[in-house]
């Protein structure tokens, strides 16, 4: 590696080609003497390209495809230890922060906070040769929200709870708290931003409306969790900044929905607040059209309501589809009113409920039956549902799917069983038809073939076996050779009366007059 010369020659890492892309834009490094000499996708490209670009700084994300930004730093450290390295993360990415500084890490940046003053000034520092090698992580103990991260997001244990007071009691200076909170997977998983612009998006409506009060944004475990410090004096305002808060969150990023905590105080009640509320997230499920619920309204304790699985098999295995809907719509009007199941359980009972259907109509080969890539599809599509309402209409279309496959199914067995008794018919009309035998072929109880075709044909079925005689003793009329005994044999009439009877009904003639009009 070159030594450094006077320019400072800098190397940007991040999957996210925008990030990349506003850090070289973010002002006119050649004024303060920085040169972006490269650009990498992740930590296996950058190290290709670091004998070519020979930076005196990298500043790198964690987590990227291929190679994240802790093998990328173990490498660094390896190969180039007098490379300088700065990391990127967002608040909720304190755990790889972490991870990271054991391997030399020289500083790290926050990527909803990155400013063009900031990082000039920490790439001159970095840069020079004999610059300050700060590795003491001096700004994480500055910084109230990453400190409340990491203390909610389980980054210590319990006996370390009075030194996290200790540390962000100085940021607080009124008596009162209290908290919004929700999950942000539902608005990651229905939109193409990132945790990080997420995280910036979100930290911008904080400072919009937390304006003239304490307080720290934190995003432990795929939640954001505001923390508001006021005075008793000002708790109608505190409740207003915070709904409005909300209200544009929901707005702007749609599929989420926060939990309000009541005041509490001190500030080492937060712990248990947030335990609290936590379990409320699991109950917001059924609140989709709010942006922010009162944990008085979340029931987290209510009775299991019952469900006669009996029942729905049995509905199931007789096909019929809209009494087994009928039931599990009567059980999600009850869910409503009293909450008793949490997202996540609601979703497994949803996805158990699509399996016992699946599996109890196996024996109809139904398409959404036969593949696995169907079931898989519509068990994450369980997973996706943002509400009750959602769920319902995911099942509902499921349950309507399953009846017109069925009834598809249903239709083409019975065509094929027409279709087998005509084929037996037309083979054996000659013969002494047996229903007996005829039934047991087509696996029929044999005292409802009858009705059965009946049904299907509006036709009896000994009718139908007599017109097939009659055409095929019109085929055998007209020749001459044959007299209408054996014509009546071969046809499979035992009595030569009978099949003039039933000729003459059939045809309005008897066999003879049918002859000689043809033979005319």
């Amino acid at each position: 590696m070159l030594p450094h010369t006077g320019t400072y020659r800098v190397m940007i890492v991040d999957d996210e080609a925008i990030l990349r892309t506003g850090i070289v834009h973010l002002c006119n490094w050649s004024e303060y003497g920085i040169e972006i000499v490269a650009q990498a996708a992740n930590g296996e490209e950058a190290l290709q390209y670091m004998e070519s670009a020979r930076p005196h700084v990298v500043v790198t994300d964690i987590v990227m495809p291929v190679m994240d930004g802790v093998e990328f730093t173990k490498e660094m450290r390896k190969r180039y230890p007098e490379v300088k390295i700065v990391v990127l993360s967002s608040y909720s990415e304190y755990e790889y922060v972490r991870e990271v500084f054991k391997f030399g890490v020289t500083d790290y940046l926050l990527k909803p906070k990155v400013s063009a003053p900031e990082l000039i000034e920490l790439i001159r520092t970095l840069g020079g040769e004999g610059g300050p090698d700060r590795q003491d992580r001096g700004k994480q103990e500055a910084d109230p929200s990453l400190l409340l991260a990491e203390w909610l997001g389980g980054g210590k244990e319990k006996g370390d709870e009075k030194e996290y007071v200790r540390r962000l009691s100085p940021f607080f200076r009124s008596s009162h708290y209290r908290i919004v909170k929700a999950s942000t997977g539902p608005a990651l998983s229905r939109s193409k931003q990132t945790q990080s612009q997420l995280e910036q998006q979100l930290l911008g409506l904080a400072k919009k409306h937390m304006n003239g009060f304490d307080y720290a944004c934190a995003f432990p475990e795929n939640e954001i969790l505001l923390l508001l410090n006021y005075h008793p004096d000002e708790v109608v305002r505190a409740i207003t900044v915070l709904r409005q808060f909300t209200q544009e969150a929901k707005e702007a990023l749609g599929s989420i929905v926060f939990v309000l905590s009541g005041a509490f105080e001190p500030l080492e009640q937060i712990a248990a607040t947030n335990d609290r509320l936590t379990q409320c997230l699991g109950k917001l499920f059924y609140f989709p059209k709010q942006h922010c619920v009162t944990e008085t309204k979340i029931r987290l304790e209510s009775e299991p309501i019952p469900f006669d699985h009996a029942q729905f098999t049995a509905s199931l295995r007789v096909v019929a589809l809209d009494k087994a809907f009928a039931q599990l719509k009567a059980l999600f009007v009850r869910m409503q009113s009293l909450q008793a199941y949490d997202e996540y359980s609601l979703k497994r009972f949803s996805q158990n409920i699509v399996y016992t259907a699946l599996s109890n109509l196996e024996h109809l080969k139904l398409p959404i039956t036969e593949t696995s890539q169907a079931r898989l599809k519509l068990f994450k599509t369980i997973d996706l549902a943002l509400d009750l309402a959602e769920l319902e209409e995911i099942l509902t279309q499921f349950f309507a799917e399953l009846e017109s496959e069925a009834f598809r199914s249903q239709d083409q067995q019975q065509s094929f069983l027409l279709n087998k008794i005509y084929e037996y018919v037309n083979e054996n009309y000659s013969n002494d038809i047996s229903l007996a035998d005829l039934a047991e072929q087509l696996h029929m109880n044999y005292s409802y073939l009858s009705t059965y075709f009946k049904q299907r044909t509006n036709e009896n079925l000994t009718a139908y076996i007599n017109r097939v005689r009659i055409e095929k003793a019109k085929e055998l009329l007209p020749v001459s050779n044959l007299t209408i005994s054996q014509i009546s044999r071969l046809t499979g009439f035992s009595e030569h009366n009978y099949f003039s009877k039933v000729f003459k009904k059939m045809t309005g003639m008897t066999p003879v007059e049918f002859r000689n009009q043809i033979l005319q």
